[in-house]
């Protein structure tokens, strides 16, 4: 994630984004298709402006890189906190064992330069807290190049070639796009979702 520059500004044009009327009620879907699958207390990777995280159940943490955005979500009275990818390692060391059951890393993981490494380190620090459902959310094609903080693109074809089905104590249990469970709609559509969900193995 190094090199992305998540200034006041880019905070400042997600809050502006979340708090459209019109927005609103469009994402209420989106979010649907995720909060769906959540069990239990769950970690929100990347939290952002925090649609996600002040939906998920009591005990819930969102973890954020942009303090503008934890400041804002702390505001709410939201339970986030500033995160150092880089400095931590993506190990969440200070987190504790047991608590959480879920790991959500929604519009997050094509920000990494190399997705495969990232995703693998993810799932070996959640196994070692505990969680038992990783969720990931990410862009469809026009909605990757749509935004040029964006990395990598992954989907079906990235999943299988990195040989990331199973890997470190979890097994990919579903893959589905989002409206429309077909991935070539994503090729002229921004706002189309590739959805994946690990459980342990």
């Amino acid at each position: 994630m190094s090199g992305i520059d998540y200034d006041l500004a880019y905070a400042d044009r997600q809050l502006r984004r979340s708090r459209h009327p019109l927005r609103k009620i469009v994402k209420k879907f989106y979010l649907e298709n995720v909060l769906t699958d959540v069990r239990g207390p769950a970690i929100d990777f990347g939290c952002g402006a925090g649609q996600i995280l002040a939906r998920l159940p009591q005990g819930s943490l969102g973890l954020e890189v942009n303090p503008r955005l934890v400041d804002a979500l702390r505001e709410q009275g939201l339970n986030a906190q500033c995160y150092d990818p880089e400095q931590d390692q993506l190990s969440f060391s200070e987190l504790p064992v047991g608590k959480y059951q879920t790991f959500i890393m929604s519009h997050v993981l094509e920000h990494f330069d190399n997705a495969a490494v990232g995703l693998r380190t993810v799932l070996k620090s959640c196994k070692r807290l505990g969680v038992t459902r990783v969720i990931l959310v990410l862009p469809g094609e026009k909605g990757f190049t749509f935004d040029n903080t964006h990395r990598t693109f992954v989907n079906r074809e990235y999943v299988f070639k990195h040989r990331l089905v199973d890997c470190e104590g979890f097994s990919v249990s579903h893959m589905s796009y989002f409206p429309l469970n077909v991935e070539a709609v994503g090729k002229v559509f921004v706002f189309h979702e590739f959805k994946i969900i690990y459980d342990e193995s």
